[in-house]
């Protein structure tokens, strides 16, 4: 007897949703997807949308009736609405990945149980636990909101005891873990796709960020076979050890003596492998699609060198920025419906590739720069 289960479960309808669930109705597949903002740019272009809660108990039954299968937008989905439809219908990732990566304590510990090199760090759990941190002598060191934290929210960097403590009252939240900050000297991310029983590594993107905001991803990154290798044994160790299935992210950082170490882990398609979309063969969105609906792939080759820089809501200020004037068949706009602009708020991104990586970053800070 056939399933008339015929959609793939989105939760989550932001820019990362809306994204999936192009690729998926490119490739024959309906999405719904489940999002409490009734304006979610995903929720306008998906094939069923609901508007409700991510636990509200009709939209999941519905959710089951529906779908065979469900994936996640973004980490900070309740782990219990994934516990909740583990049990009916098949769910990637898995909760316990996503309770792991969702929570900054959580995250840590596990990456320090199989040996996976970060940088130092303490849990913060209540006032008694923050005065044993007194006598720490290798500032700056950042505090950090265990769960909520994206774009540079929920974190400061504090020099000294007395800031700690001012950031600890300021910060407002019951759990913290305070990092060491790391002399760095570039960041990198792998993203990969777990079928499963094979992992497919995309080409590592080196990222800049502004404002703790990421501006742009350059690819493929300056780093040496060595370290490429070294990255993505880390990322395989990572995707066994949470069991993992689905497209995941580790940001990695590379500091002035190049330790490489992870920051964090995303257990989602990622906005540095959004250049793979006209950069690779097979984009992160692509490879998404093919986990959800059971296909197999290959693995993603980068077609060209690729520059990828994120359009902010401040580019929004006055009126919206004009992209007709803008013919070059190398430079791809992508924008995100998105009714409200605002500061910080990521409204669209453009991919400039070339056959020279150097030529497609030029391209990209002049557009940037005309844009603002």
């Amino acid at each position: 007897m056939l399933s008339n289960k015929k959609f793939i479960a989105m939760l989550g309808g932001g820019q990362l949703g809306l994204m999936f669930t192009q690729m998926a109705q490119k490739k024959g597949e309906k999405v719904l997807v489940l999002d409490p903002d009734s304006d979610c740019p995903a929720g306008k272009i998906a094939d069923k949308f609901i508007n409700a809660d991510y636990l509200d108990e009709e939209a999941l039954r519905t959710i089951v009736n529906n779908c065979e299968v469900c994936t996640t937008e973004f980490e900070n989905i309740p782990f219990k609405t994934l516990e909740i439809l583990e049990k009916k219908i098949e769910v990637y990732p898995c909760s316990e990945a996503l309770k792991i990566s969702q929570n900054r304590i959580l995250e840590k510990n596990f990456l320090k149980k199989i040996n996976i090199p970060t940088t130092e760090y303490f849990e913060i759990k209540s006032k008694k636990e923050l005065d044993r941190l007194s006598n720490i002598s290798n500032w700056p060191y950042i505090i950090k909101t265990s769960t909520f934290g994206y774009d540079g929210k929920g974190q400061k960097i504090v020099s000294n005891f007395q800031e700690l403590l001012n950031a600890y009252i300021e910060l407002e939240s019951k759990d913290f873990i305070l990092e060491r900050k790391v002399n760095l000297k570039k960041e990198v991310s792998q993203v990969a796709a777990s079928y499963g029983d094979e992992i497919f590594f995309l080409p590592i993107s080196e990222n800049i960020h502004i404002n703790n905001i990421l501006h742009k991803s350059l690819v493929p990154a300056d780093i040496n076979n060595e370290v490429n290798t070294s990255i993505r044994k880390i990322t395989e160790k990572i995707i066994k050890n949470l069991n993992y299935k689905g497209v995941i992210c580790i940001e990695f950082f590379i500091d002035e003596n190049e330790t490489i170490l992870v920051n964090e882990i995303a257990p989602r398609t990622h906005n540095s492998g959004h250049y793979s979309i006209e950069g690779c063969n097979i984009s992160q969105f692509e490879h998404q699609v093919n986990i959800l609906s059971n296909k197999k792939s290959e693995d993603s080759i980068l077609i060209s060198p690729a520059v990828m820089i994120n359009l902010l809501g401040e580019l929004w200020n006055e009126k919206a920025p004009d992209f007709n004037a803008i013919q070059d068949g190398n430079v791809h706009i992508h924008l995100y419906n998105k009714t409200i602009a605002k500061k910080g708020r990521k409204m669209g991104h453009v991919t400039i590739i070339n056959d020279s990586l150097k030529s497609a970053n030029d391209i990209a800070d002049q557009l940037f720069k005309s844009l603002n």
